[in-house]
């Protein structure tokens, strides 16, 4: 493995543009980058002198390759407001999540993340948990796995390919994998098998590493942290994540739960967030261009009344 941290920087944050733009309006005090990944976007963010910088990521080897003075802490999404409350930083002024991969991770062929090269089925973000891809792929019951392809990877031949893999096991390898889900796949157009091969592979990281789970409980608890004008921020890259975080969102910046044909509001309500100049941000033409990885990311982002 390459232990040069420049190799561990291999491209630029997914719009930076459109995070410096909700940033820069943002009271001084603290701000969480919860993804620290390899300190793309915590880069940018360092030129607002009014922002003290904490970055969280779950993943030792981006910790072990952060730059030498960015603050950087080893948590889970799920931990972050109960640091916040132990350190008594109970008023923040943003937190930005992106629920990506970092590039690192998709490349680095040992980690098992990527489809595209032979490995161990790993696909764990943080390397000092026990659940692998090879654990579920081999140990779960067919229900199981059934209900990871269904719901994780909403994959319509979730049990064909289920089936096969009980027929298939012991299965090792991301090649392995790749190649029984090939077989279990009507014969189509290459282009569908490849993305039942990167859903299948998609609802597997997901199960393995409690994503959607980590996302709701940090969201759910952050909220009470956020000073007036402080800012949340996600980015999402699927429709899994982005639908937790239209519906948190839409939960925030609402007013009234009344009926509609009610005369009167009687709900007591208070809304307690705004957004930011639009309901979702999606990456210029020319960012999907340069950066490819960036064609399915949706920002989102509320702003505390």
């Amino acid at each position: 493995m390459n232990t040069n941290r420049a190799g561990y920087l291999p491209h630029s944050g997914v719009m930076v543009e459109e995070l410096t733009s909700i940033v820069e309006a943002l009271p001084k005090g603290v701000f969480i980058d919860a993804t620290y990944g390899y300190g793309s976007h915590f880069k940018v963010l360092k030129q607002f002198d009014n922002l003290e910088l904490i970055g969280f990521d779950r993943d030792n080897e981006a910790i072990a390759a952060k730059s030498e003075n960015d603050h950087v802490i080893k948590l889970n999404f799920s931990e972050i407001p109960n640091f916040l409350t132990q350190n008594n930083l109970n008023r923040i002024s943003g937190i930005f999540y992106d629920f990506g991969l970092s590039s690192h991770q998709i490349d680095s062929s040992e980690r098992g993340f990527s489809f595209q090269q032979n490995a161990d089925l790993d696909m764990r973000m943080d390397k000092e948990h026990n659940l692998t891809a090879k654990k579920v792929i081999n140990e779960y019951s067919k229900d199981e796995l059934l209900n990871i392809f269904n719901n994780f990877s909403e994959e319509k031949y979730a049990y064909q390919i289920t089936k096969k893999i009980i027929e298939l096991r012991p299965i090792d390898t991301t090649l392995d994998l790749v190649n029984l889900i090939k077989d279990a796949l009507p014969r189509q157009n290459p282009i569908f098998t490849t993305k039942t091969i990167r859903k299948i592979f998609q609802g597997l990281r997901i199960e393995v590493n409690n994503e959607l789970s980590e996302i709701e409980t940090s969201l759910r608890e952050i909220k009470n942290h956020l000073d007036t004008d402080g800012a949340i921020v996600c980015i999402s890259y699927h429709s899994l994540e982005d639908k937790i975080v239209k519906a948190f969102m839409t939960d925030l910046t609402v007013s009234c739960i009344c009926d509609p044909k009610a005369p009167i509001c009687i709900c007591a309500t208070e809304q307690e967030f705004r957004y930011h100049k639009k309901k979702k941000y999606t990456p210029s033409p020319e960012e999907k261009s340069l950066n490819p990885r960036s064609k399915s990311a949706i920002m989102r982002c509320v702003i505390k009344l």
